[in-house]
């Protein structure tokens, strides 16, 4: 990330990109142990924690299963046209906030790499 590129290997695909972007990445915190210096190449770091819960859990297999064997029941619509577009709109107002998160970690990000600049003394060629 130090120089604006991410490598990404897919299938046996190797790629290197430009990273003209934000990054962002996921992970299972259980599956996956990140070293400091990898965690420290990130602006942001939010942990996600899933609790098992085994009533959620079956509700949302039991729904799944009769989605999948076409039941009416489970494919009836849970909320009116008005609820919907109030859902919609406040949706809309937390994507300004995300934007927002989003400027804000690539200006973090431009800083880090203006202070590297600074911090690294230029280099004089031998003759």
């Amino acid at each position: 990330m130090e120089q604006q590129t991410i490598s990404i290997i897919k299938a046996g695909i190797q790629a290197t990109l430009n990273a003209r972007t934000s990054i962002l990445a996921a992970a299972n915190p259980y599956n996956v142990a990140l070293s400091p210096a990898i965690l420290s190449r990130f602006d942001l770091v939010y942990v996600m924690i899933d609790d098992p819960d085994d009533q959620t859990y079956y509700h949302i297999a039991h729904h799944i299963v009769r989605v999948h064997q076409k039941h009416e029941e489970a494919l009836a619509v849970a909320f009116s046209t008005t609820q919907l577009k109030r859902y919609i709109a406040y949706a809309k107002t937390l994507k300004s906030k995300l934007e927002a998160l989003v400027r804000l970690s690539e200006g973090i990000a431009r800083s880090h790499l203006d202070i590297q600049k600074e911090a690294t003394p230029p280099t004089v060629g031998h003759h």
